[in-house]
């Protein structure tokens, strides 16, 4: 079964996608199978695994918005990319249409883990690439993770925005084991 594991932050340019790519290779090395999910609407990962971001016709904002739509989800071959023995599911500016629908929904929080379960009998390792704030999305990535990776530089506002994620962090993992 595999281990969810959110990488994320409160500032950019801290090496969260960075991160989250040279992870997933370097798994893939151990013998690994592993998923990436670009859960950021910047797209910094897609545009390393495709020359143009326009030509992405699924992305994982089209899965959420289905789930919350409750429609049927696509044949995963149509929207998961394979690169060098690295699966992923790539992202679009789809997602901050996301974010702002998220905020109106019951359950919101659980909506990505739902899409993700399926997935977990078929890979080792999950990783999810997040935005740099602590928005719908990140809470959502959250609370569908094993584990949290967060990237942060020594840098005093980078400190204070460390504080608070792991704040975040704390209050969700409360909130899911009295569920």
């Amino acid at each position: 079964m595999a281990k969810i594991i959110v990488l994320g932050a409160m500032k950019g340019g801290v090496g969260k996608s960075v991160s989250t790519y040279n992870l997933a290779y370097s798994l893939n090395k151990l013998g690994k199978k592993v998923l990436v999910v670009d859960f950021d609407s910047s797209a910094n990962i897609t545009r390393c695994v495709v020359e143009d971001i326009k030509t992405v016709e699924i992305s994982i904002g089209d899965l959420m918005m289905n789930q919350m739509d409750e429609e049927e989800q696509p044949n995963p071959a149509e929207y998961i990319i394979n690169r060098n023995g690295v699966d992923f599911i790539l992202s679009s500016k789809v997602l901050s249409a996301v974010d702002a629908k998220l905020r109106l929904e019951m359950g919101a929080e659980k909506i990505l883990a739902c899409i993700l379960e399926p997935f977990r009998e078929e890979y080792d390792y999950i990783l999810i690439d997040t935005c740099p704030s602590l928005n719908t999305l990140t809470i959502n990535a959250l609370s569908a993770a094993d584990e949290v990776i967060i990237a942060a530089n020594p840098q005093f506002w980078a400190m204070v925005g460390l504080e608070d994620f792991l704040l975040t962090v704390k209050k969700l993992r409360t909130v899911s084991i009295l569920n």
